[in-house]
């Protein structure tokens, strides 16, 4: 079976690059689902293709450049073809849906498998119309999409600009008629097959997807420092979590925190008068992950107070308790009963029950509970590549036997 999978990924080797050139902030938990994606998929019984349109932010709003024509730092070293774009907003989308369609004949056309399926990560609307028009040049074709947010709830900005909703409202009417094509779904919360018509179509849920040989570095030292890695938005609660933090007296405790968003310039003034905050701006998915393991406690601080959180697995949860770290949150909606086993909750959603919880949990010298093992068992990505491949296979063999 030939598989093509259309995407958004970028190799870690430009990272520096994409940092440099973002204004707002860089996909790095996108990025990092796709390249795990990427990494189980290669180990199934397929001839895979990988086409990307990485997600940079568009000009001149969020990214430097006005043409995505591939990245200085040179050729892919993961086998991956960058597609080029124009990137000015509001027309970026059609000259990536019109390269990406170009992409997707030429795989058709060098292909001679018998089976062939696309794989769509995420709905985004020039991925999805390639590959409808994929499957209008050969009807045999599987499509399968991967979706780990819905598009209406995934700019919770406040700053969204009124023309911005305008646009975005018509794109997610022509974004389902699209999906209505699509064969196969793998989803992050069960609530979205509701949310997505998925009907009587074959799908599996998976909260997320991690490396198969998850190594965590034995911690060096214990203290009281708290940590958050994601987009500086007051929806996820970061405005919250600065106010519990301000509650907490202990001076040795610090907060550290990275990423960007519409709170940066907040959070630097809180910064620069509470010298136990540490702002490390937007830094690279290695950095982060530095940052994260070098803390004592991590924080979620996303209410579960909106109709969005029943779609949607936040997928720093699990990166969190990859750490080893405990992990303070709020079960939100979308995410399975086993959680409320690893995570620290606050009895309330007051700032000041947030607090009690943040700082019970820098001073609690137990041991950590120890997620690593559900994780790894349930979300390794060899286990979730194989799930999807099943299901091109099991739907081919249900065509031919009608």
């Amino acid at each position: 079976m030939d598989v093509l999978l259309l995407c958004g990924y970028f190799e870690p080797k430009y990272q520096e690059e994409i940092n440099k050139k973002t204004k707002t902030w860089v996909e790095n938990a996108a990025n990092t689902f796709q390249q795990r994606l990427i990494k189980g998929l290669r180990k199934q019984p397929i001839n895979l293709r990988v086409v990307s349109a990485p997600f940079i932010g568009p000009w001149p709003t969020a990214y430097n450049d006005v043409l995505f024509n591939g990245f200085e730092a040179g050729e892919s070293e993961e086998d991956i073809t960058y597609v080029s774009f124009n990137n000015i907003w509001g027309y970026r989308n059609i000259s990536r849906s019109e390269i990406l369609k170009k992409a997707v004949k030429k795989f058709i056309n060098e292909s001679r498998a018998l089976e062939k399926a696309i794989i769509v990560y995420c709905p985004h609307t020039p991925f999805l119309e390639a590959a409808v028009y994929g499957k209008k040049l050969d009807k045999s074709i599987h499509i399968h999409m991967v979706v780990p947010d819905l598009p209406q709830y995934m700019n919770l900005s406040k700053k969204a600009h009124p023309i911005y909703d305008f646009f975005k409202k018509i794109d997610i009417k022509k974004m389902n008629k699209y999906i209505e094509k699509v064969d196969s779904f793998t989803l992050l919360t069960e609530y979205m097959a509701e949310k997505l018509n998925v009907g009587r179509r074959p799908y599996i849920v998976v909260e997320g997807i991690v490396d198969d040989d998850i190594q965590i570095p034995v911690k060096k030292h214990y203290g009281k420092a708290i940590a958050y890695a994601g987009k500086l938005v007051e929806a996820f609660g970061v405005k919250r979590l600065i106010d519990a933090f301000e509650l907490i007296e202990d001076q040795e405790a610090t907060l550290h925190i990275c990423g960007g968003g519409e709170l940066q310039s907040y959070i630097e003034k809180m910064a620069e008068k509470d010298k136990r905050i540490r702002y490390y701006g937007v830094v690279s998915a290695e950095k982060a992950r530095e940052i994260l393991q070098n803390a004592d406690v991590l924080v979620n601080p996303r209410l579960n107070d909106d109709e969005y959180t029943r779609y949607s697995f936040p997928s720093k949860n699990i990166e969190y308790l990859l750490t080893g770290n405990k992990v303070v949150a709020y079960m939100l909606d979308g995410m399975p009963e086993e959680y409320k086993k690893y995570i620290f909750m606050p009895k309330t959603q007051s700032i000041k029950d947030f607090s009690i919880i943040l700082n019970g949990t820098i001073r609690c010298k137990d041991e950590n509970i120890n997620a690593i093992d559900y994780i790894s068992n349930k979300l390794g990505c060899n286990n979730v590549a194989k799930k999807i491949v099943n299901l091109f296979t099991n739907s081919s063999r249900r065509n031919q036997d009608i």
